[in-house]
């Protein structure tokens, strides 16, 4: 039961406790954090939203659920192809991830993982449409940044997460519902992001757009790209293979 006097002395404690913060290069595993203490490294997420979902989910019948269960299911394994998460969940109407990315060549990884997830998109909007369900349409958002991380929860309880303060969780969420509505592009990055990647060799060619938002405080880069290889096989039918 909430005893709301206990409740005032443990605000108090927290607030008058010190956080020792920690710089790492990359983000530790789980037994590194406690309830005490605090991390700031390198990191990059991507979040993946479901454009028009309130209308979407007002339908609440048996295909919708494969539907969205078939979409987080692949999503979520495109995201565990690049091994440095650490952490992958639905937030909503958005499914994310947020990888450790001490470096520039880390960071294009998660790049690749949204042109991917666009990609994606038309093999499984075809198959929706083959299926005979409606299609959807989703904004990819990817942010980079120093963050302090945090484990918050209550001692005791194994109710705990991680909270991660900074930009590039909270632009990557921001971005992806901006992105692909209103005539912004499908892929959508904040600035440092977009700077650690712009001047690698194989991004040189392809085409951002820096664009303002009157929601955001910097400008943002946009795209529209798609893997190669993985588009001609759906535009040549999807015949080969399953």
């Amino acid at each position: 039961m909430y005893n709301y006097k206990d409740s005032k002395a443990n605000i108090i404690n927290i607030l008058k406790s010190k956080t020792p913060i920690e710089k790492k290069e990359s983000v530790p595993n789980d037994k590194n954090f406690t309830y005490k203490n605090g991390i700031k490294s390198f990191v990059s997420a991507i979040f993946v939203d479901i454009k028009n979902s309130s209308e979407l989910f007002k339908t609440q019948d048996e295909k919708l659920a494969r539907l969205l269960r078939a979409f987080t299911s692949e999503i979520i394994t495109i995201f565990q192809g690049f091994d440095k998460y650490n952490q992958i969940g639905i937030r909503g109407d958005c499914v994310y991830a947020i990888y450790s990315t001490p470096t520039k060549k880390d960071i294009d990884a998660v790049f690749d993982l949204a042109i991917r997830v666009n990609t994606f998109m038309y093999m499984f909007n075809l198959l929706l449409k083959e299926s005979k369900y409606g299609t959807i349409g989703v904004g990819i958002g990817l942010g980079s940044g120093e963050e302090l991380i945090i484990k918050a929860g209550r001692t005791g309880t194994g109710i705990n997460d991680k909270i991660w303060i900074g930009s590039a969780v909270v632009d990557a969420a921001n971005l992806s519902s901006i992105a692909n509505r209103n005539g912004y592009r499908k892929i959508a990055m904040n600035s440092c992001f977009y700077s650690n990647i712009k001047d690698l060799k194989q991004n040189k060619n392809l085409n951002f757009l820096k664009t303002s938002h009157t929601d955001l405080t910097e400008d943002f880069f946009q795209c529209d790209i798609t893997e190669a290889d993985f588009k001609k096989w759906i535009d040549a039918g999807m015949r080969d293979g399953k």
